[in-house]
């Protein structure tokens, strides 16, 4: 049909925070389908009893590495707390992804390393490779993030504190949302940007005893754990990018839904 688009008639289910979720959705829509947005996920700021102990010591690491951009942000968060400028610290930058460099850099901050990949694994190996890190390192992060990256950095003998400074919570309004959707058939594609909104997804999905209406629902995933963590729960991962970002999900949802429409 003349003037449709690839997507036209699809309604995507995007479980990302209010903030991410805006990006794919213009992308769901631009290509005509339909975004139907539940965000799983929330933050707020988490109390580490440990917190005075990394503010007083704040000025001796040599580097800070970030994960995402909530970890830049609730690290700049704790620091107005504490009365401390960013430019006081006389520290170099790790980021983890383009999207979170250049976040750092909007807030002022200048980031010295990225690694090529984006996940911690590929970080730490070629951080120690080409950065030979010796002294201090600090790794702000929330609550479920993993902690790959300590984990070997102190096995190459570098120290690495970590700082948990923020924490992932599911929205409770989400709950009745999602269930009313769900019962209703209301989703053609579920996507997951992390482990967590799977998790999420499924403490509805199970709680209301719902698996029958989504267990042949195609679901698209950001990364290996992500997508890992939805079939271990038992959903239909078709969707899985190597480049790990909306865009590129959002292109193979085009091509799934392009080869399940000449299969039909």
């Amino acid at each position: 049909m003349d003037g449709e688009k690839p997507l036209d008639q699809i309604k995507v289910l995007i479980t990302r925070g209010k903030e991410g979720a805006k990006e794919l959705s213009s992308l769901i829509e631009g290509n005509g389908g339909t975004p139907v947005s539940v965000p799983l996920l929330d933050f707020k700021p988490y109390d580490d009893p440990l917190e005075g102990s990394f503010i007083a010591s704040i000025h001796n690491y040599e580097w800070i590495i970030f994960t995402s951009k909530n970890s830049v942000a609730f690290f700049l968060e704790k620091l107005t707390v504490h009365n401390i400028n960013a430019s006081s610290l006389s520290v170099s930058i790790a980021a983890v992804g383009t999207k979170t460099e250049k976040y750092c850099e909007m807030l002022g901050l200048s980031v010295t390393f990225v690694p090529d990949d984006f996940t911690g694994d590929d970080l730490v190996r070629q951080f120690i490779t080409e950065r030979k890190p010796s002294g201090k390192v600090l790794v702000p992060k929330g609550n479920l993030a993993r902690n790959v990256i300590a984990v070997e950095l102190k096995e190459a003998g570098i120290h690495c504190d970590e700082w948990i400074i923020y924490e992932t919570i599911l929205p409770g309004e989400s709950f009745e949302k999602l269930k009313v959707i769900i019962e209703a058939g209301g989703v053609d594609i579920l996507t997951f940007t992390s482990s967590s909104t799977v998790r999420h997804f499924m403490r509805v999905v199970e709680g209301d005893s719902l698996y029958a209406k989504i267990r042949h629902l195609p679901a698209a995933c950001i990364g290996p754990l992500t997508k890992k963590t939805a079939e271990e729960c038992g959903l239909h991962v078709k969707i899985c990018p190597n480049t790990y970002t909306v865009d590129e999900m959002v292109t193979e949802i085009i091509q799934y839904v392009s080869e399940a429409g000449d299969k039909s």
